[in-house]
């Protein structure tokens, strides 16, 4: 007979974007101009991974 328990797990489940930037960002938004913020960024690289909190609840019980 099997040991294993079952859960069940409610969440989102979503994409997530990552950007990755080579400068830095406090070079380019500055405080003083916070009210009218207008920025472009080029990226060097772009990840996407499973996400949201459904996905990761779930993932990190399946490594317990």
């Amino acid at each position: 007979m099997s040991n294993h328990n079952k859960i069940l797990v409610t969440g989102s489940l979503a994409y997530d974007h990552l950007f990755f930037h080579d400068g830095v960002f406090r070079d380019v938004v500055l405080a003083e101009h916070l009210h009218h913020l207008n920025v472009c960024f080029l990226i060097k690289e772009r990840r996407t991974h499973f996400g949201g909190t459904g996905g990761n609840i779930s993932y990190n019980l399946q490594l317990l």
